[in-house]
């Protein structure tokens, strides 16, 4: 009898990847568009998420920097940030994250404009690095 070597894992089968959540300490939580389609293509000029609050209400909110904000970060950092980056999202996502904590409610019209930084976020910006 010839008995083979590979064996099927169940922690190896292929899965459907889910969506990480964010969640805010009083209920909501927020998924990245990008998680739940690979088309959607996040920029600093829109990055796109899910909402939920605790009473299952889901909206689509969207997050982008102003072009100020923008040219303000990339001339205080040696080499320019790109609009692919990963900065771009996960800055996004904190502030809208702190905005639906702060104000226990969506934003106007489903969007939300970063005009600033926190000393914390423009310290991040000026020494993020991406993959290359």
């Amino acid at each position: 009898m010839v008995s083979s070597s590979k064996q099927i894992r169940p922690d190896r089968v292929a899965r459907a990847k889910s969506p990480i959540k964010y969640l805010t300490e009083n209920g909501f939580s927020i998924i990245r568009s990008s998680d739940l389609d690979p088309a959607v293509i996040n920029t600093p000029r829109e990055c796109r998420f899910l909402v939920q609050d605790e009473h299952d209400v889901e909206r689509e909110i969207k997050v982008s920097f102003s072009e100020d904000l923008m040219a303000r970060i990339q001339v205080r950092r040696r080499g320019a940030l790109s609009d692919k980056s990963i900065f771009w999202l996960v800055c996004a996502e904190s502030h809208l994250a702190t905005y639906l904590w702060e104000k226990t409610d969506y934003p106007p019209g489903g969007r939300l404009t970063m005009n600033e930084l926190s000393p914390d976020e423009l310290m991040l910006a000026l020494h993020w690095r991406d993959k290359q």
